[in-house]
Formats: C-alpha cells, structure tokens, sequence
C-alpha cells in the first residue's frame, strides 16, 4: 500500500548534518501490516543513536514503538541507509485505533503526522443489497503497480452503480485488471478484464445519469452507444471533460490519490490515437473495501 508522504528532518545532536526521510501510508488498516521506509544520509558521517535504525525510533501518541538502548552506530562519511518496517504488529501491541479515529506517528521527537485508521470490511457482505445510508459507509483502497487511490460513494446519486463497484472491488473482481486507456486532460479507464477495453463483469446496469459534473478525480462508468450497457468499466477524470456530463453515470470521487492518477495518465504510451494504453500495463494489484465510518 502507498499513498506515501514524505517527511524530513534532521538528527542532532549526534551527526548533526544526517538528514532522515520516512516514508509512510496515510491510511493505516486496523490489524494489518504497515509499511514504513526509513532513509538516514549522512554526508560528513558521525554516530547516531542505535534505536534510530529500529521501530523504537517511532513514537505512537509520543510513546515509543520499542525499547531504546544507549549504543550507538558510527555512521561513514557519505552513508545512505534505506529500511523498510512493519510498524503493524507495534501499532497493535501499542493499543491500535479504531475505525474512523487516526494515529498521530513521529520519528524520534519530531513533529508528527496524522495516520488515517479505518477497518476492512469483514467476510460474508453483501454490497448489492445494501440500501444507500449503508452503503456510504464505505470506501475502496485501490492498490495499483503506479500507487493508490481511495475511493468514496454517492449511493445517493447511483444506486445500483456504488453496489456493483464494492461488490467487484469486495470479491475481488479488479485484482490483475489493468488500465488499457489513458488520455491525459481526460481519463484513465480500467475495469475490463480482457484488458482491451471489451470484456464487462457479472452483470449489465441501468443508467444512472445526473447533473454531477465529470470534474479532476470523479469517477464515472465506462459504456457503449447503449445508456444502460455499464457493466465493470470504469474511468477516473484527469481533466474536467464537460461534455461527458449527463451522459455516463457518475457514482463517487477520488479523496486521495490525485499523484497516482497523474503518474498513471502519463505513462509512455503505445501509439494507436485515442485508445492509447501504457506501454508498460499499468495493474490493479489489490481492493480492499473499507469501513468509512
């Protein structure tokens, strides 16, 4: 999972011209793994405390994620360390969170930053028959091999569409689907699972169209010349294409992800106008639905 902020900052008083990045998810699943990358330079070299290349060095609420020794690591002139951590397992022992609350995560005393915490949807669900005050509560964490977008619902306004998209997201339909179209300005369409812009999913839906404008991270789905020919395709906007509006049903936004959409519509493209797809095929690798709130 990304959805990666970086932060920096500085290690002192020892090595004081090291400089430490950490990346981090901004949102964190209740009871899953969590992935931090943790990056020390140190141009003049020098020593740093032990526990700053450990999960001790982060701080949960300003409690440390382990037990902080006294030793110390020398570090050599021009050093580039690079660590990867599962801060899951310690966030759990440490007391967690519970959906809808956030973790306030710092490295070694500096400032903090706000994790999101939310629950995976448990087994046994079933999205298409869920009314639309529930199904508002939940989202979709799409994982692709370019990065990760969140995805919120207006039930409100697509009733049938938002319960045919969590439930391919919840089964999961979209895992090794691929994004076969992508127009910078306007879209980035996925959802086929031939992978050509021709195949559909278990079922045909009616249109859905409203006065919801297609605008930069609105999702809308994807049809032929028939209205009501949406199937599992679906588009996110890049750009504001107006003339889309009152035309395709549009059923829920991105709220996170914005840098993933921007990386996926310009990719190097094959040559073929319109219908252009990545060169190298961008992937959905994971779904998960979440409990919003």
């Amino acid at each position: 999972m990304t959805l990666f902020n970086t932060l920096l900052l500085s290690i002192a008083p020892l090595a004081p011209d090291a400089v430490t990045a950490w990346d981090a998810p901004g949102v964190y699943i209740a009871g899953s793994s969590f992935d931090v990358t943790l990056t020390i330079s140190a141009p003049l070299g020098g020593e740093i405390p032990a526990w700053h290349l450990s999960p001790a060095a982060f701080e949960l609420g300003k409690k440390s994620l382990g037990k902080r020794g006294k030793s110390s690591i020398e570090l050599a002139k021009g050093a580039q360390l690079t660590l990867t951590y599962d801060l899951g397992p310690a966030i759990e022992a440490a007391g967690g969170a519970s959906g809808g609350e956030s973790l306030s995560l710092a490295f070694a005393g500096a400032a903090a930053r706000e994790i999101s915490v939310m629950q995976a949807a448990p087994a046994g669900l079933d999205f298409m028959a869920m009314d639309a005050a529930e199904l508002s509560k939940y989202r979709v964490l799409m994982e692709t091999t370019s990065g990760d977008m969140m995805m919120e619902f207006w039930p409100d306004l697509a009733l049938g569409h938002v319960r045919n998209f969590l439930d391919l997201s919840y089964n999961p339909f979209y895992a090794g689907t691929v994004f076969h179209r992508t127009i910078p300005g306007f879209m980035i369409q996925g959802g086929c699972p031939q992978g050509n812009g021709r195949g559909s999913g278990p079922r045909m839906l009616k249109a859905e169209f409203s006065d919801r404008k297609h605008v930069r991270g609105v999702l809308s789905m994807a049809r032929s010349n028939s209205p009501d020919s949406a199937s599992s395709q679906f588009f996110v906007c890049h750009g504001d294409p107006s003339f889309l509006d009152g035309k395709y049903t549009v059923f829920g936004r991105l709220v996170s992800g914005l840098d993933t959409l921007d990386r996926i519509v310009t990719a190097p493209t094959n040559p073929g106008g319109e219908g252009s797809s990545p060169v190298a095929p961008v992937k959905v690798t994971k779904t998960t639905v979440l409990f919003a709130n």
